[in-house]
C-alpha cells in the first residue's frame, strides 16, 4: 500500500465511511500528542511511542476539556463522536491506513465505554452540592438576619398633633 498522508487517509477513509468529520480524525492524533505528553512518553529516543486505549481515552477526555470546556459533548457530537469506542473506530481506521501503529495486544475492545460522554463532559460543570463545614457548626449562621428595626410606638401624649 502506498504511503498515503494524513489528509489523504481521512480522505480514503470518508469515502467509505463518511459517520466522523475530518475534525474527528485530527482531534484523535492531537489526543495522541496529547496523552504521550501527558504521561512522559515523549522521550529524546524518537521511537514511537505506545498508549494503550484507556490511557489515549483519558488523553482524548483530558484535551477536550482544556479545548473546549463546557461545549466539549456538543462540539465532538457534531463531528459524530458519541461515546468511546467511536475513538477506538478512528484509531483502528487510520491503524488500517498505515497512518497509525500498533502493537499485537492493541484491539477495537481496549476503547470500550469507560465512561459516558455525559458524565466525561457534562459532569464536570453540574453545581456541587454544598456541604455543611464541619468548622462552622459551631458558629453563628451566616444566612441573613431578620429587621431588627423597631416601630415606634405612638405617643400618649398628643403634642405633636395640631
Amino acid at each position: 500500500m502506498p504511503h498515503l498522508s494524513f489528509d489523504q487517509a481521512i480522505a480514503k477513509i470518508r469515502s467509505v465511511d463518511s459517520r466522523f468529520s475530518p475534525a474527528s480524525y485530527h482531534f484523535i492524533r492531537q489526543s495522541l500528542d496529547h496523552a504521550i505528553q501527558r504521561l512522559g512518553r515523549n522521550g529524546p529516543d524518537k521511537r514511537p511511542a505506545h498508549v494503550s486505549g484507556r490511557e489515549l481515552l483519558e488523553g482524548f477526555r483530558d484535551l477536550a476539556l482544556k479545548e473546549f470546556g463546557p461545549m466539549a459533548k456538543t462540539v465532538l457530537s457534531e463531528w459524530g463522536l458519541l461515546r468511546c469506542s467511536h475513538v477506538g473506530e478512528i484509531v483502528f481506521q487510520l491503524v488500517q491506513h498505515g497512518i497509525l501503529g500498533k502493537s499485537e495486544t492493541d484491539k477495537p475492545d481496549d476503547f470500550q465505554e469507560i465512561w459516558t460522554f455525559s458524565e466525561a463532559f457534562e459532569t464536570p460543570f453540574q453545581p456541587k452540592p454544598v456541604v455543611a463545614n464541619s468548622l462552622t457548626s459551631g458558629r453563628r449562621s451566616s444566612a441573613p438576619k431578620k429587621s431588627t428595626s423597631r416601630r415606634r410606638t405612638p405617643s400618649k401624649n398628643n403634642l405633636g398633633k395640631i
